[in-house]
């Protein structure tokens, strides 16, 4: 950790090469911070009474921050709400940074840097939410998708006509009280859901996903008929996760949609929602 109240500060780590392409933007906002709150020139000027700029580093405890009043019992930074957090992408490919503004009064705000990566999953998932970076509810479902049914084969060889699987078509809809039953799988249709996270009955999804799969073989080429099907997912945000419901039953479920073409295939998935995820030609050749 380091902490900077005056210029001074920022050229004496300037000397030590520990943060060369982080600190010309810690100077842009010192240089910013001093016009503000110094319109005269002035050589001591010092952030004491403006709210320190502080770099945050790997092992620093994030959770006790006790010295600028993010104590523990208050949950350290993720218990403050801040200003802003901003995420930077730094020069020459060097990574990303995050700045973070904690105002305490309408006069003092302390200015956190710190370079993404640094610290245990909770903090960086905190950043990456409240910087904007948080993957969406698709974003986590289609990769969960992609891990369940995507398969590339042609590390085998053209000549071994291997076969090439991948997501053709995606759509989803966010599951509610007012979801037709109709649109749920059949084996999930008879299912009685309770939205208490302490009922004996199951939660319910979060989403329904309806997707259609497209196969090439490295030999024959693509598939003309798809075959797609429609699944329940709940995304927990805070994880980041995408939870397949009722795997087993699933994997045994017979297509809803078997053996068609590629509009009816279209029209199909857009009866669930428009489609968020199109791939028709073969991603793995690309």
């Amino acid at each position: 950790m380091k902490i900077i109240q005056t210029q001074q500060d920022i050229l004496t780590l300037s000397t030590t090469e520990l943060f060369p392409t982080l600190l010309p933007r810690i100077q842009t906002h010192f240089n910013h911070l001093y016009s503000n709150q110094s319109p005269e020139e002035d050589i001591l000027f010092t952030l004491d009474h403006y709210g320190p700029i502080i770099i945050l580093e790997p092992g620093d405890n994030l959770h006790d921050l006790s010295f600028v009043s993010l104590s523990r019992e208050n949950g350290g930074l993720l218990g403050c709400t801040p200003e802003y957090v901003q995420a930077i992408e730094l020069p020459d490919q060097t990574g990303t940074a995050y700045m973070i503004g904690v105002a305490y009064n309408d006069s003092y705000m302390t200015t956190f840097f710190t370079m993404a990566g640094s610290h245990d999953e909770t903090i960086e998932k905190w950043l990456r939410q409240k910087a904007g970076l948080a993957p969406t509810d698709n974003d986590l479902i289609l990769k969960r998708l992609k891990e369940l049914f995507e398969q590339d084969e042609t590390d085998l060889g053209f000549e071994n006509g291997g076969d090439n699987i991948w997501l053709m078509l995606v759509s989803v809809l966010p599951f509610t009280p007012d979801t037709l039953t109709a649109l749920l799988p059949a084996y999930a249709r008879d299912i009685h859901f309770d939205s208490d996270l302490f009922s004996l009955s199951l939660l319910p999804p979060t989403h329904l996903v309806r997707l259609v799969l497209r196969t090439n073989n490295l030999i024959d080429g693509p598939n003309e008929y798809t075959d797609g099907n429609t699944y329940c997912f709940r995304v927990n945000r805070e994880l980041e996760q995408a939870e397949f419901l009722w795997e087993d039953e699933a994997f045994n479920d017979t297509p809803i949609f078997q053996g068609g073409d590629l509009p009816s295939a279209i029209h199909w998935v857009s009866e669930l929602a428009a489609p968020f995820h199109v791939q028709y030609e073969d991603p793995f050749l690309e």
